[in-house]
């Protein structure tokens, strides 16, 4: 039933709104000027006094309600979308229509009337037909020289109030308003949404806010604010602490402060037309970008790449790739260490570590070509405990370390010199710092250190992960470092299906693929340690060997750094190892794990055969006297 009546068209035209009929959402046609032509009334004036068509109370009384609001010299602040909703509160008090839908209730738009000498703008974001627009679809409108639906159908005036006249201030301050709408929704869509990467965001939203716009404190705050809240990010606190520290090191000086570029990256919506144009809506049209290199922007057409002919390639001497632990890490090798949180990655990469600074070997594995030095990039741990594990470390193979042969570049280090920490790995200017380290080490030690990676989802926040194009740097800079004399080991974490984590691109270019796996309760040592690391290892790539033993599945453990290789076995069978090595007989075995003494007996003798128990003659018992095994 039509719900429009003389009292309300009255009442609406009191409010000074030149009112069209609507018929099925749109304006109805009706025709116009002597040439008899037929159009919408709203949007054509009458040619030969330029005015706008009026329509009859009667025309009015039919159909839906709309305002023409070039005619009416108002315009109208159009939600288009869920995200811009949640801050309808930020535009002026007004008249504001509603509509119903499934019985849930929404504000459409906010009308406002203009002063005479007010010059009304049509716009809407992001900007129509770009490709931004497309991608997203549009977020917030001004309607100015268009018209609205106001009333009838499941359209009703909500807030029933003149509509608010602005004068040039308060309309400039209303466009504000509305681009700061569409910062919000925008950043609120595409806020991430592990709490792992918000820490991130955050410190690179309050560069942004203390960069590149005009605004007061406190409206910086309230921006953070309304957004965590509109995100579901309940860590409020972290977020203006932040915004309180960026504001303090620009007053410092301090000149590296991430802003929309780096947001671009974590956002992943790089390049030239990546989206961060609701970035450009609340920015202070006086900012200026940093400025770039042109000239290393410039092709030199004249450049070519380096080859060689045949006789002259095969007969060059190229260095030789070698082994550093053999076989376990090789010269100018790429390895990633993938494994589950708390497997025990860290611990095993500081082990192997140690090793190569100290020459010393690893279970068994010899050193070659004497210590090399090491970079120990961890971007996670606190640096004490990473220094009580070095120290441990070093303690137990009893061995001491020339200062020189190992470097530790921590988090906190980080955050001493430049409050965001690590630059993220991801980025050109990330890497670039990572590598002018390792030049430096070359130049204290004329070798090029062995690199370690700790890890890639702390050093690379906000990476897509199953982008390709998004690892491309990482692992084309690994390449790089490989072809210029280092070793480089990362860290990365386990998927559902217990792969590397992301792309496949990342295992193309890489010599191995270490993956260390939690023991399940039939394998896992019931009496080891908790601080102990016990972990299954197997090896998804090995370039140099591949399908031999060396590549065999293995259980890792170490307690107190005092690490075994062991086949994978059962908890008993690995208890039964430790209670011959404690020189146990059989009885005293069966008390403490409850098996029968025969079954002990059998199991000793299949890990005789397979080699795993081997000191000692074949007898028919244990004698802890003669201290020989059977």
């Amino acid at each position: 039933m039509n719900s429009i009546t003389l009292d309300k068209i009255n009442k609406l035209k009191g409010y000074g709104l030149h009112l069209i009929s609507i018929e099925n959402k749109k304006p109805k046609s009706k025709r116009i000027g002597k040439n008899g032509s037929t159009d919408y009334s709203w949007k054509f004036a009458d040619p030969e006094h330029e005015k706008f068509l009026e329509w009859s109370d009667d025309d009015l009384l039919k159909h839906d309600i709309g305002v023409n609001h070039e005619a009416s010299r108002t315009v109208a602040v159009d939600f288009d979308c869920e995200e811009a909703l949640k801050f309808k509160d930020l535009i002026p008090d007004t008249l504001t229509v509603s509509s119903t839908y499934d019985g849930i209730t929404k504000v459409r738009q906010k009308i406002f009337k203009l002063a005479t000498d007010v010059e009304e703008v049509h716009e809407s974001f992001p900007k129509a037909n770009s490709k931004h627009q497309q991608k997203d679809g549009t977020v917030i409108e001004q309607l100015a020289h268009t018209q609205s639906w106001i009333d009838g159908g499941n359209r009703f005036i909500s807030t029933d109030i003149p509509p608010k006249t602005l004068d040039k201030q308060e309309y400039e301050s209303l466009r504000a308003s509305i681009r700061k709408v569409y910062a919000l929704s925008m950043f609120t869509r595409l806020y991430p949404k592990k709490d792992t990467n918000r820490d991130h965001f955050r410190l690179t939203l309050a560069g942004v806010l203390n960069l590149e716009t005009k605004w007061n404190y406190k409206e910086k705050k309230e921006f953070v604010e309304k957004l965590c809240k509109a995100a579901g990010d309940k860590e409020v606190g972290k977020a203006v602490e932040k915004l309180k520290r960026v504001e303090k090191n620009i007053e410092r000086g301090v000149d590296k402060i991430w802003g929309t570029q780096h947001m671009s990256e974590i956002l992943g919506r790089l390049g030239q037309d990546g989206g961060m144009d609701f970035v450009d809506a609340i920015r202070d049209p006086s900012f200026e970008e940093p400025e770039t290199n042109e000239e290393e922007d410039k092709i030199d057409y004249s450049k070519t790449i380096a080859f060689s002919d045949l006789d002259d390639f095969v007969t060059t001497d190229f260095p030789k790739p070698s082994y550093i632990i053999e076989p376990l890490v090789s010269d100018q090798s790429i390895v990633e260490i993938v494994g589950a949180s708390g497997v025990g990655k860290t611990m095993w990469g500081l082990a192997i570590a140690g090793a190569i600074s100290t020459a010393s070997g690893l279970l068994g594995m010899t050193s070659i070509g004497g210590p090399r030095p090491v970079l120990y990039v961890e971007g996670e741990l606190p640096a004490a405990d990473i220094q009580i594990r070095v120290n441990g470390m070093f303690e137990k193979i009893n061995r001491k370390c020339d200062p020189k042969m190992f470097y530790v570049s921590s988090l906190q280090q980080q955050l001493k010199i430049n409050d965001a920490g690590f630059t993220p790995i991801q980025t050109e200017q990330g890497l670039i710092e990572i590598e002018n380290a390792m030049l430096e080490i070359k130049k204290r030690t004329g070798k090029m250190p062995v690199v370690f990676i700790d890890n890639i989802s702390c050093l690379a926040p906000g990476l897509k992960e199953n982008d390709s194009d998004a690892w491309s740097p990482i692992i084309n800079k690994f390449v790089k470092w490989k072809n210029m004399g280092s070793t480089v080991f990362y860290f990365h974490h386990l998927n559902k299906s217990n792969d590397s984590s992301g792309s496949t691109m990342q295992d193309r270019t890489i010599d191995m693929v270490l993956r260390m796996r939690k023991p399940d309760n039939k394998q896992k040592i019931k009496t080891f340690e908790k601080q102990g690391v016990q972990a299954i290892v197997d090896f998804g790539k090995w370039r140099l060997h591949d399908n031999s033993k060396h590549a065999q599945e293995h259980m890792l453990i170490c307690e107190d750094w005092k690490w075994q290789k062991l086949p994978v076995l059962t908890s008993d069978e690995i208890e039964i190892i430790r209670m011959v090595n404690e020189e146990l007989d059989v009885k005293e075995m069966a008390k403490q794990i409850d098996l029968a003494e025969k079954t002990i007996y059998k199991k000793i003798k299949r890990l005789k055969d397979e080699g795993v128990i081997t000191n000692g003659t074949d007898k028919q018992t244990i004698d802890r006297k003669t201290k020989e095994v059977c």
